[in-house]
């Protein structure tokens, strides 16, 4: 009985051993996807092996032939297949026969100016008493003259003007002879002229050969401006005379052998002199240097002709006057001893005489430009070099893992395709301000580079062919700095902005018909991505 349950005893380990042997295999794949989808974040990224323990209920424990199952679990590595487009930019040189056209925004050159004018003027003198007085009167003005600009803002002109200066002397006082023999009554007498009423209309006709240098500005639109002239004149009287429109004069006699006044004779009395022969006649004027200035508003009508509003001033430097001074006094034959009249300006009582005149004046200023030539142009055709690599970068990753990098991967590749389609944004004519439609697809490039963060852009501004080179250049790089201001403006880092700004030197590629306002655009390139854009 003892051999009996000792063979029993092996029997039964033995098939336990069979039993073990042929259920370790099952379980075995049955637990390792169990650990697969248990696996963590980190242990799917490790490089090594794991191993798994289970052990049996504790009564198993405490036998001598508990069972210990090893599960391993394998990570395996692939490779995945990345392509990068990369930009570089390169010119070449070309050359082509170009139409150069007149650039109306160069104000050098040649100009015909022609103004009229209106204003208060006078001879510009005075009496030494003040029983005569002087006023002025109004003057007008007739101008016509050539200027050549050497300069933008800066030129000389010299010309031809006409004016007519007017005054009106009004004539007062007592004038006084004594001892004078009255032969008729062969006596000797006092003779006193007493000015009662004397209007007198006094004008001089000048011809003017002006001398100028001459100042002109406008602002960047070309909508407005001011202009100013300042120089000498020779000034030369080409007709000139006075004319008495009321004059009369008190003449009375004292004798003193009878200490009698005599009045209301023939002789004496009240005299109207409108009607003589001198009430008219020849004012004595000398050639004079005149300085002038004028100021005012330019205002540009077309591109070759401004209207000019503005003031002017004008007044002799030397005095005018060349007339042999005398009294007041009418020489008929009645009273020899008294001067030829030849009008108020000759009194003595007049102080030296410098005609002015200060009104407005409108004008003219016609420009001439030069017509458009065909010339042979050089010049750099830039283009942008697009060329694509095949990166193989390793991978590592659970059988079963799905990873959220390859979407990741997907949209990054989606963003660098966007940043290749940028466009062209176009300007008004000489302008670079952002249009509202400019500013909103700047904005929308913003949101694709924040999604490449290592990207550089270049922003090239252009101009069309019109205009100065120098001003072009200038126009071109104010253009791309508007742009990159703005995309600054919206939280893209300055450190990943180029400027270039390439005048007019570039046509637009796609301007295939030369069409000017095609030209006046900035183009945003990139220049620049990140390496690896997986990391």
């Amino acid at each position: 009985m003892k051999h009996f349950y000792s063979l029993a005893n092996h029997i039964r380990i033995g098939l336990l051993l069979v039993t073990a042997c042929c259920c370790v295999p099952l379980v075995a794949q049955n637990d390792t996807v169990s650990i697969f989808s248990q696996a963590s974040e980190a242990e799917r990224f490790e490089t090594s092996e794991q191993r798994f323990a289970t052990e049996e209920t504790r009564e198993m424990k405490k036998k001598p032939d508990s069972l210990v199952r090893v599960q391993t679990t394998r990570i395996e590595y692939f490779t995945d297949t990345l392509t990068r487009i990369v930009s570089s930019p390169d010119s070449v040189l070309k050359q082509r026969e170009d139409v150069v056209r007149a650039d109306s925004l160069d104000r050098r050159g040649h100009y015909i100016e022609a103004h009229v004018g209106v204003s208060y003027g006078a001879l510009g003198y005075s009496f030494a008493d003040s029983l005569n007085t002087v006023n002025g009167f109004v003057s007008p003005l007739i101008q016509l003259q050539y200027a050549y600009f050497f300069h933008q803002n800066v030129g000389i002109g010299i010309g031809a003007w006409f004016t007519a200066t007017r005054s009106d002397a009004h004539l007062g006082g007592t004038y006084t002879w004594d001892d004078q023999e009255d032969t008729d009554l062969e006596q000797h007498y006092t003779h006193t002229s007493q000015v009662i009423e004397w209007d007198e209309h006094q004008t001089i006709h000048n011809l003017g050969i002006p001398i100028s240098l001459q100042f002109q500005w406008l602002n960047e639109k070309r909508t407005a401006g001011l202009f100013a002239a300042l120089g000498v004149a020779p000034v030369f009287a080409v007709k000139n005379n006075y004319r008495v429109a009321k004059g009369q004069v008190n003449h009375t006699g004292y004798y003193p052998a009878w200490n009698l006044t005599l009045t209301d004779m023939h002789e004496f009395g009240v005299k109207d002199y409108t009607e003589e022969e001198s009430a008219k006649g020849t004012l004595a004027v000398k050639p004079q240097i005149t300085v002038f200035a004028d100021l005012g508003a330019l205002i540009p009508l077309t591109k070759q002709i401004d209207l000019f509003v503005g003031g002017y001033f004008q007044c002799g430097a030397n005095d005018a006057n060349k007339s042999e001074k005398h009294d007041l006094g009418w020489k008929d034959d009645n009273y020899s001893f008294m001067e030829e009249y030849t009008g108020a300006y000759a009194l003595s009582s007049v102080k030296p005489s410098h005609p002015y005149e200060a009104g407005l004046k409108v004008g003219v200023h016609w420009h001439h430009i030069k017509p458009d030539k065909h010339t042979i142009v050089d010049y750099y055709d830039y283009f942008t070099r697009r060329d694509t690599t095949v990166d193989l970068m390793p991978r590592q990753d659970t059988i079963l893992t799905e990873r959220i990098d390859t979407l990741t991967r997907a949209h990054i590749l989606k963003a660098a395709e966007q940043v290749e389609k940028f466009n062209k944004i176009y300007f008004e004519y000489d302008s670079y301000k952002l249009t509202p439609e400019a500013q909103n697809y700047l904005s929308s490039i913003v949101e694709v580079l924040n999604k490449v963060p290592d990207a550089k852009i270049s922003i090239d501004g252009h101009a069309s062919a019109e205009g100065l080179i120098k001003h072009n250049e200038k126009l071109a790089y104010n253009r791309a700095k508007e742009v990159a201001k703005y995309l600054i403006s919206k939280g893209l880092d300055k450190k990943r902005v180029i400027v270039i700004g390439h005048g007019s030197l570039i046509s637009n590629e796609e301007n295939i018909n030369h069409e000017l306002p095609l030209d006046r655009r900035v183009e945003v390139k990139v220049v620049q991505k990140q390496s690896d854009l997986q990391k």
